[in-house]
Order: C-alpha cells, then structure tokens, then sequence
C-alpha cells in the first residue's frame, strides 16, 4: 500500500488529508494519480494531472517519473506563489 498525503487546497479538493491506493499496478506519481482517479472526484485529479503541484516521497521532495515502491508516502502540495 503506498500512503497519500494532501495538502492545503488539495486536501479541500479531495475532501480528505489521506488515503491508501494498492502498490500493485503503480510504479510511478502519474500511475499514482491514475489509481486515485478511481476514488475521487475529476476536480481533484485534474489539478494533479497539470503537475504544477510540488510531489514528495518519503518526505523528500520528488519529481512525478519517480519509482514508488510499496509502504512508500506520497504528499501533494499545491503550487507556491510568493512576492
């Protein structure tokens, strides 16, 4: 099981601050955000899928072609913007 992580307007969006998804057919964050397309709403999954969010695994900051592996924890936070 990989464990996802929501943050700020994500977690608003997904209604939730985690979940777990099957490690089975995921190998990467855009098959993660694939799984999750079956759980929630279209909403949520189309700010995931411009990719403009900020992805870590494993509490480390991480681009979306990273390999996941099961028992890995996956966060979503959403884009940054500062003055």
């Amino acid at each position: 099981m990989i464990k996802v992580l929501f943050f700020g307007g994500l977690q608003e969006t997904a209604q939730t601050e985690s979940c777990l998804i099957e490690s089975q057919d995921v190998t990467n964050v855009r098959d993660l955000v694939v799984a999750l397309s079956e759980q929630f709403s279209p909403s949520l999954i189309n700010a995931l899928n411009d990719e403009t969010a900020m992805v870590s695994v494993n509490q480390q900051y991480a681009g979306w072609d990273v390999q996941l592996n099961d028992a890995d924890e996956v966060g979503f936070l959403p884009p940054v913007s500062g003055g």
